[in-house]
């Protein structure tokens, strides 16, 4: 009996630091769930480059995560209403800044570029010289300010940016507008329909991608001040790096 009590009293006690250990608070943030090597879902878990950093930022701030990935425009959406937390990864333009909060640094730097048919002669193409061309983008993203506010550009909107590949090859647009890493994955990832098929010709901006912060969830502000602290940390170590090696080498 006596030794039937201690050994439940040892349990006890050895279970206590792994309970102190998430004891801390929980957020629920938005992933997107098609811009891989970024962030992308796998059996409706996120991962890529921005969960993993997301993620390390706030331990490093005592926080936990739980992901829920789903499609960019939702997820967006969803923040801004105020039933997710926060979302990304977005570039604050002028049209989407304002419906936000946002942290003092980017999650990454990237550049958008403009893809034409293989054998194309354009090149160093910038926002200025899209207009009246047909351009294909993903639904509800950002490729700069300048791309963004410019009304000459003749846009079509894809849910997808293979579908928009897709109808680059078959000549139903003139260009593509993509993330440079997000391109390069598509390609490799679908090698035997798009290897050599598309020619990088311009790019329209080089912005910095954010976690985006809603304004009205209870817990946004208290969790933005968090992701600043245990970011800041993150920024200045080697483990960023490391990150940034283990997907994008």
């Amino acid at each position: 009996m006596f030794r039937a009590l201690l050994t439940a009293c040892l349990a006890v006690m050895l279970a206590i630091p792994a309970m102190c250990a998430f004891a801390g608070p929980t957020v629920v943030i938005g992933a997107e769930d098609d811009w891989a090597p970024y962030s992308s879902a796998q059996k409706q878990e996120a991962l890529g480059f921005a969960v993993d950093v997301v993620r390390e930022a706030y331990a490093r701030a005592g926080v936990e995560v739980q992901f829920k990935a789903l499609p960019y425009s939702r997820c967006m959406a969803d923040t801004r209403a105020g039933r997710l937390t926060a979302c990304f990864d977005a570039v604050p333009n002028s049209l989407v800044a304002p419906h936000y909060l946002w942290p003092r640094l980017p999650l990454f730097s990237t550049r958008m570029n403009i893809y034409a048919r293989a054998g194309s002669r354009a090149h160093g193409l910038r926002t200025k010289d899209l207009e009246g061309h047909t351009v294909g983008v993903q639904r509800d993203y950002e490729y700069g300010e300048e791309f963004d506010v410019n009304t000459r550009i003749q846009r079509l909107v894809v849910d997808k940016n293979e579908y928009g590949f897709r109808m680059l090859m078959a000549g139903r647009i003139e260009y593509m507008a993509a993330e440079e890493r997000i391109a390069n994955a598509l390609f490799r990832s679908k090698a035997q329909e798009f290897a050599g098929r598309f020619e990088l010709v311009g790019t329209v901006a080089t912005p910095d991608l954010f976690i985006a912060f809603s304004k009205v969830a209870p817990d946004s502000a208290a969790m933005l001040a968090r992701f600043n602290e245990g970011y800041a940390k993150l920024r200045h170590s080697p483990r960023y790096r490391e990150i940034e090696e283990r997907w994008f080498k």
